[in-house]
């Protein structure tokens, strides 16, 4: 019973709509581990779905796998955008320095660090305010000197020439001195970006080390991979989605496509040496002895599928692609397209050579 359910599903896989089917289940799974998981998750979900699952339903044709391949490709950037958009667009909480040494001893130098609004436009005058604890500076630090705010399009930049990024990024930067500040203070500053992005942003506090008379910088703990702060979004949803879409066509061909079609070509190559190996099995054992093959009619006669200076090929080419075939073979090996005959033994012989 359940070998007879499979074999339906399968047949009902090799309809078109069973192929749509198939063709959704991978996209969704790829979506799913691509935006709720990681990309390195979203790599197998891909290969499985993609190729292993299509391939053990019968659909191995390889022009089919790669059509299913660039399928989801195509839209899982534009699907994954809209969830990836919706949550840059979330604003984030407060940020501070280390509370430990040799940031802080016992607390943070510098608390609650916000940018608002978190999203605005060009015209928008945004806000960051930071409070500042002098108790919490290390012991050998000067009270602070001032205070410096950094906003750029490149993560964790704290300078125009960040490694992080391509020279030329937007870059700017504000200070403010601070004058024998021993008490809890709050610092603002206030700025119209005009320009459309994700932007991002950091602080630092300076101080001078009174044993070398060096000055000493403490930072915001941001991101764990640029210490940078997310924020603020200049523009609309939809501007927000279209800057962020090349980028995840790029990482999604780079990390995803470039795996699937590498395990796609080396598939190919293995049932091209299995069909050049079983082609040398059939050569190499000959013509079938007339007292294995059973009872023959006469040459010539009707449905003996030979003439009398022409016995029956055994190969042919496919009509569509032109690949090897064999008689009896219902669909093409490579391209899937149905052959001459449909298989079977009262199939028609299939040309020996490819048709014009």
């Amino acid at each position: 019973m359940q070998a007879q359910k499979t074999s339906r599903f399968r047949s009902f896989v090799q309809t078109p709509p069973g192929k749509a089917l198939l063709v959704a289940v991978a996209l969704l799974f790829t979506f799913a581990s691509y935006v709720y998981v990681e990309t390195l998750v979203a790599i197998p979900a891909f290969l499985l779905f993609g190729l292993a699952v299509p391939i053990w339903m019968g659909l191995k044709a390889p022009r089919f796998l790669a059509l299913l391949g660039l399928v989801v490709l195509l839209l899982v950037a534009p699907l994954s955008n809209l969830v990836i958009t919706q949550d840059i667009l979330t604003p984030i909480g407060v940020s501070s320095s280390s509370n430990t040494l040799p940031e802080g001893n016992g607390g943070s130098v510098l608390n609650n660090a916000l940018v608002s609004p978190y999203t605005g436009s060009t015209t928008t005058n945004f806000t960051w305010n930071v409070t500042i604890y002098p108790q919490y500076l290390p012991t050998g630090l000067s009270s602070p000197e001032w205070i410096n705010l950094y906003v750029s399009t490149c993560p964790g930049a704290t300078g125009n020439n960040s490694p992080n990024c391509a020279a030329g990024y937007p870059y700017y930067e504000f200070n403010q001195t601070l004058h024998n500040v021993t008490d809890e203070t709050n610092v603002s500053f206030h700025f119209q970006i005009g320009l459309d992005g994700i932007w991002d942003w950091q602080m630092s506090i300076a101080t001078n080390n009174l044993t070398t008379g060096n000055l000493t910088w403490i930072f915001l703990v941001g991101d764990p991979t640029y210490n940078g702060i997310e924020g603020p979004v200049v523009g609309g949803y939809w501007a927000t989605y279209e800057s962020l879409l090349l980028t995840l066509y790029l990482d999604d061909l780079l990390f995803l496509g470039a795996p699937f079609y590498f395990v796609l070509l080396i598939y190919m190559i293995l049932k091209r040496r299995e069909r050049a190996k079983a082609d040398a099995v059939r050569r190499a054992a000959g013509p079938v002895p007339a007292e294995e093959a059973g009872p023959s009619l006469p040459s010539g006669s009707p449905g003996s599928g030979t003439s009398p200076t022409n016995p029956g090929p055994k190969e042919g080419h496919c009509p569509s692609c032109g690949a090897v075939v064999y008689a009896g073979e219902k669909t093409c090996w490579k391209c899937g397209a149905a052959l001459p005959g449909g298989g079977g033994a009262a199939s028609a012989p299939l040309s020996s050579s490819k048709t014009n």
